[in-house]
């Protein structure tokens, strides 16, 4: 009778843990999931800074400007509380200021040095539309050692590399040619579609990271500690026997930290809208497709 009574209340124990268990569970998933949308853009301004850089023509002129509202009225159908954009948090005060006197109609876009950039284009006029007070800047700095490969495989002649410097070329001279007679939207349209983007991301994980230094042209990999206010802190150099794999460690590097700028920016139930170049897409759309508190919205969806 006394091992029937134990073994009772073992059961009933059990049961009652499980039970509390499919509470606490059932509250965690009755959090709504904050839903993203990431938009791939080319730069309407192009600054230069890319490897390859598209030659666009003015995107003030009254044919552009009629194509970008045509782009920010089907993403309107979204419904965003948030737009985030690619510049880094010390830019917010400034952005926050240029917003605001877009809102009061005392600035022109046009009177802007970078006014046709898709941050103004999109992101101020669609904010303005939804009545939003203002965009978050979420993008992080971070060490490009892209020249550092270039140097090195062209020194180094390697075959891989030269292949595909000349297949870039032949690309981008192809799509501005698509892209000077399209309009704004089947050119996102194009700059969203999965393989464009996939392809873009293939030059870090396929030919930048086979890139290594075989023959000393630059220093050896160094490591030291340094003593820094009494605190010991390990100082490092970048390997350039493996440029490759340290560049696009960098690179991952940097949308680690706009994936975290992301997370501090949102919460449970937003749903936001991220504007970002294409080579950031796919690296960020892994990282918040495995958070379970996210759920990725494609803008082709909407776009088409």
């Amino acid at each position: 009778m006394k091992n029937f009574i134990i073994v009772y209340f073992f059961i009933v124990l059990s049961a009652s843990l499980s039970a509390g268990n499919t509470v606490n569970e059932n509250n965690l998933s009755d959090d709504p999931q904050t839903e993203v949308m990431l938009l791939s853009v080319y730069h309407f301004d192009n600054p230069g800074k890319d490897k390859y850089n598209l030659k666009l023509d003015d995107y003030f002129s009254e044919k552009r400007q009629q194509e970008i509202n045509e782009v920010v009225s089907l993403l309107a159908k979204f419904n965003p509380n948030k737009i985030f954009i690619e510049l880094r948090p010390e830019s917010q005060r400034k952005i926050d200021s240029l917003y605001q006197a877009y809102l009061t109609d005392k600035l022109n876009l046009k009177d802007l040095d970078a006014g046709r950039n898709e941050i103004y284009q999109i992101g101020f006029k669609l904010a303005k539309m939804l009545g939003l007070k203002n965009l978050d800047c979420v993008d992080a700095n971070g060490n490009w050692l892209g020249p550092y490969a270039d140097f090195i495989a062209d020194t180094l002649k390697l075959a891989y590399y030269n292949d595909e410097e000349i297949k870039s070329e032949a690309d981008m001279k192809s799509r501005n040619e698509r892209f000077s007679t399209n309009t704004v939207k089947e050119n996102l349209i194009y700059t969203n579609l999965s393989e464009n983007i996939s392809e873009n991301h293939r030059y870090y994980i396929d030919v930048a990271m086979r890139v290594k230094d075989t023959v000393g042209l630059y220093l050896k990999y160094q490591e030291a500690t340094q003593v820094i206010d009494d605190n010991e802190y390990l100082m490092r150099s970048f390997d350039f026997n493996n440029i490759g794999v340290e560049m696009v460690a960098e690179w991952y590097k940097r949308n680690f930290f706009i994936y975290r700028n992301i997370l501090e920016k949102s919460v449970s139930g937003d749903k936001i809208l991220i504007i970002f170049g294409q080579g950031h897409i796919p690296i960020l759309t892994d990282l918040l497709k495995d958070n379970p508190k996210y759920k990725v919205v494609m803008p082709l969806d909407y776009l088409k």
